[in-house]
This record gives structure tokens, sequence and C-alpha cells, in this order.
């Protein structure tokens, strides 16, 4: 009897012991199954820091440069004669010839205002110096130096001598040409101050700049700078002029 009791006893702490393995084991196998793999720290890549385009320096001087300043503190290079002068539409005296660049945009321009049922005309676009000259000397014989300053260039100092200026008249009212108020209220301003910078153009001369501009205000009379430089200029204000623009000098007195 005692020797059954032993077997009993044996084969019971080996049933015990079989039982607490397992139960050891299965808790290990489920730690491993739900305890995630070590990841490596992901860190985020430095980014430079954004920064503005250079801008270049603008060219004043330069007789390729759609920025070639002419008032009456620059003087345009004695002769100047722009190299790429090409037919731009029909005008009073003919045809007129500007810049290549002007003479497309301004094609460009007036058909885009007559799809808008505006007829823009052209009066005057490039002149050269001899042209400007016997003509400031005209006014000068008709109103004085005074008045002449006012309301003309002197040679080598016209916005038109650079080719890339154009006087615009109306073809509903021609009365009103190369009148600043009264061009400026027919359809043919308001279309011009509404959409000439989108083309490229700026209004020259501002009405009440004429501390800037040294000219009194002419509605008619547009510049080519090309689409970016005009639509920067018109953004900031439509009557800002070049001078005001560029912080460059104009003022009402010839320099040289």
């Amino acid at each position: 009897m005692k020797r059954i009791m032993t077997v009993l006893l044996v084969i019971m702490l080996a049933v015990l012991g079989l039982a607490v393995y397992s139960y050891l084991n299965k808790d290990s196998q489920a730690s491993a199954a739900t305890t995630p793999e070590p990841t490596a720290e992901v860190t985020a890549q430095p980014t430079a820091a954004a920064t503005a385009e250079p801008t270049a320096t603008p060219d004043f001087t330069s007789g390729d440069s759609l920025l070639i300043l002419a008032n009456k503190s620059h003087k345009l290079p004695d002769g100047y004669v722009p190299s790429d002068l090409t037919w731009s539409v029909d005008c009073g005296t003919g045809a007129c010839y500007m810049r290549e660049p002007a003479a497309e945009a301004l094609q460009e321009m007036f058909s885009a205002a007559a799809a808008d049922g505006v007829n823009l005309t052209l009066l005057s676009a490039y002149r050269s110096e001899d042209y400007q000259a016997t003509l400031y000397n005209g006014y000068v014989s008709s109103y004085g130096t005074e008045r002449a300053d006012k309301i003309s260039s002197r040679p080598g100092y016209s916005d038109h001598q650079t080719g890339l200026a154009a006087d615009i008249g109306s073809s509903t009212d021609s009365s009103a040409d190369l009148n600043g108020p009264l061009f400026a209220a027919t359809a043919e301003g308001q279309w011009l101050y509404e959409h000439a910078h989108e083309y490229g153009f700026i209004e020259r001369y501002p009405d009440g700049k004429e501390e800037y501009t040294g000219y009194n205000f002419e509605s008619w009379h547009y510049r080519y700078v090309g689409v970016e430089t005009a639509t920067a200029i018109y953004n900031v204000d439509p009557e800002e002029t070049f001078e005001e623009y560029f912080n460059v000098s104009g003022g009402t007195t010839y320099t040289e």
C-alpha cells in the first residue's frame, strides 16, 4: 500500500510540473507575439529656407533695353537710333515705326481693344532726333521755351526717340486727341487706362505727376516696358510713374 501511494505521488508531481511548464511557456509565447520589434527613429530632413529670386539691376542706358530712359535728367546717346525699328500700325503720317517688341505688342493691344468694341488710332510713334528738334523748335517759336519744355522734349531727351512710345488717339472723338483730361474721358482713354499694362504699356505721364516726369498730363502717351514690368507698376498704382517705381531722377529741369 505504501508503495502504491509513492507511485501516485510521483505521478501527481509529474503532472503538476507539466502543467506549470505549459503555463509558463504559453506566457512567454504571448509576450513575444505582442511585443513590437524596435524600429529606427525617423527624423525629418532639414529643408533649405525659401529665398527670393535675385532681381536683375534695371538697365536704363543700353540701346537694347526695354527700360532705356529718356527724361530731363537722362539724355539718350547722341544720334541714338534703335536697331530693331519695324512697322507697327498705320497712323496719320503713314506708317509709324517702333522697336520690334513694342510694335508687336501694340498690334496685339489694338486688336484686343477692337474685339471689345474700342477702335484705337495711332497718332505718333518713333521720332528721330532731327524730327524732334524740328518739333520742339516749333513749340518754342509758338509758345516760348518755358511752355515748350512742359509739353515737348528737347532733342535727345524724347521718349519717342526710344522707339518704345506711342501717342494714341480716339476714333470716336478726335477733338479729344492730345488733350489729357478729354482723352482720358473717352472710351479709348478708359480702355487703355484699364488694359494697357496687360500688353506691356504704362501711361508715361499721369495726371499730377509733373514733378517726377517733367511733363504735363498726357493720357494719350503710352510707353512699352514689357508685360511683367508694366503689370508690376500698375499693381502699385495705375498712375505710378516710371521714375517713382524705379526711384530714378526726373524732374522739371534739364540737367544738361
